[in-house]
């Protein structure tokens, strides 16, 4: 099926949800990473980041930064979860919690934005924090997706880092190389959050391929334009409250293909999410069992003659 004749398909609305229903169940899948190949071949040759979807997107990154400050000062509840006593019930119980701001359209462009949280109880703000700290352990925490990453510098309250990031969908391969910028900033002796900017974002083509390049800054398929994060961690509770809030921008997704598209610009980012905060956790849990056994070893072992 070519593309014109996907396009032929869709486009009478008396037809959608007849075609949607014909092709629903695995055959769906096929589609949908039918679709995002030719549209990635299509399009990436010719993708390019234009000035008004920067604009954009930074407005929306400013109005993010400006809710965190609120957050911080104490202007509004520092943690996303305290808003809603069910979200708070919700992750007291161990649930982890995802949940996605509606999908910002910006001229050229889509804006992602999602938030994800935990409560990990039994462990200290100290322990998270090795965790976070240990980027030398991410391609073992985050494994697959996280590939390489390298430390460019790091001090108490600063980071740059140096990140490859691989993901695969539906056979289609997404492979992003970036720095990151990370301010870490601490309210008090149980409450600290970090706020990481992308200063540089570069999609591989063919990842893996003899023919795999790195396209200039601001072209090529257009997965992803830049990132922003930003992690809250809150010890109380007898536990440590874990947020993670992250914001992305890539290309538009034509009209006549939304509908199905959508679902898995929406599904993705929510399996990316859980997946990362279940990491997180099983990460500071094989930490924390880790060192407790460093510390018995050190302990039968006596004191030194």
């Amino acid at each position: 099926m070519s593309l014109s004749e996907i396009k032929d398909v869709m486009i009478p609305d008396g037809q959608t949800r007849q075609f949607a229903r014909k092709f629903h169940a695995p055959r769906t899948r096929t589609i949908l990473a039918t679709l995002l190949c030719l549209l990635g071949a299509a399009r990436s040759g010719a993708a390019e980041l234009k000035q008004k979807t920067l604009q954009a997107w930074e407005a929306y990154v400013q109005t993010a930064n400006q809710t965190m400050e609120q957050r911080a000062a104490g202007r509004s509840p520092f943690l996303w979860v305290d808003e809603s006593p069910d979200l708070l019930r919700r992750v007291r119980s161990g649930e982890l919690v995802v949940s996605n701001r509606d999908h910002s359209d910006v001229p050229s462009g889509l804006i992602h934005h999602w938030v994800g949280a935990m409560f990990l109880p039994g462990v200290t703000l100290d322990e998270v924090n090795a965790v976070f700290n240990d980027y030398d352990h991410y391609p073992d925490f985050y494994r697959p997706r996280v590939v390489k990453v390298k430390v460019l510098r790091q001090t108490d309250d600063y980071q740059k880092i140096t990140t490859l990031v691989v993901q695969r969908t539906f056979g289609v391969t997404g492979a992003v190389e970036a720095d990151d910028e990370i301010h870490i900033i601490k309210l008090d002796a149980r409450r600290v959050y970090s706020l990481s900017n992308a200063t540089r974002v570069q999609e591989i083509v063919n990842y893996g391929e003899p023919d795999q390049r790195l396209p200039s800054e601001n072209q090529g398929p257009g997965y992803v334009w830049r990132t922003v994060s930003m992690n809250r961690l809150e010890q109380r509770d007898g536990g440590v409250y874990i947020e993670m809030e992250m914001i992305g921008l890539s290309r538009g997704i034509p009209i006549g293909f939304r509908w199905l598209i959508k679902p898995l610009i929406e599904h993705m980012p929510r399996t990316i999410m859980l997946e990362t905060l279940q990491d997180t956790r099983n990460a500071v849990s094989e930490r924390i069992k880790r060192d407790s056994g460093q510390d018995q070893k050190v302990a039968q072992s006596g004191p030194r003659q």
